[in-house]
């Protein structure tokens, strides 16, 4: 290969990591202002939650006991919550489809210096909308009950 040609894949690459590095920082600026909304119980019960899924604000309607059961609270409001989950894992994985897609063009480095590190294998795995999902609940373990992050009406 051509120090010519060698140069001008070298480049091509270059503006491919300037894109991604942009996208990400774009993405990730997205991310960190994305809020979603849930409700359950005719829309009673009003949940938010951050782009990880993490219960940001809470809203009961104040005639909610005129029409449901107290001990329906935290079912309703996990209902919500985890509408609202879902929305945000749907908004965050149409934000990394075109990060994906781009470090899937990606070139092997070893393709034109020999020895190299292919350049998909430095992505972080997280960027890739369509790997294993990640849980994004942790163990609530204080009864033996249900692992959930939401509050529940004990009795």
């Amino acid at each position: 290969m051509s120090n010519d040609a060698l140069r001008h894949q070298v480049t091509e690459v270059l503006a491919l990591v300037q894109e991604q590095l942009a996208d990400v920082a774009a993405m990730q600026k997205k991310q960190a202002e994305l809020r979603t909304t849930g409700t359950a119980a005719d829309g009673m019960v009003e949940v938010t939650v951050n782009a990880a899924g993490q219960l940001t604000k809470t809203l009961i309607d104040e005639s909610y006991l005129d029409e449901h059961e107290f001990e329906e609270l935290a079912e309703h409001i996990t209902e919500a919550a985890q509408a609202a989950a879902r929305d945000a894992t749907r908004q965050v994985s149409e934000m990394l489809v075109p990060i994906s897609e781009r470090r899937k063009a990606f070139p092997s480095l070893s393709d034109i210096v020999d020895g190299a590190p292919d350049l998909r294998a430095l992505s972080p795995s997280w960027l890739d909308p369509f790997g294993a999902p990640q849980s994004r609940q942790g163990p609530n373990t204080d009864d033996g009950g249900d692992e959930t992050p939401f509050p529940r009406v004990r009795r």
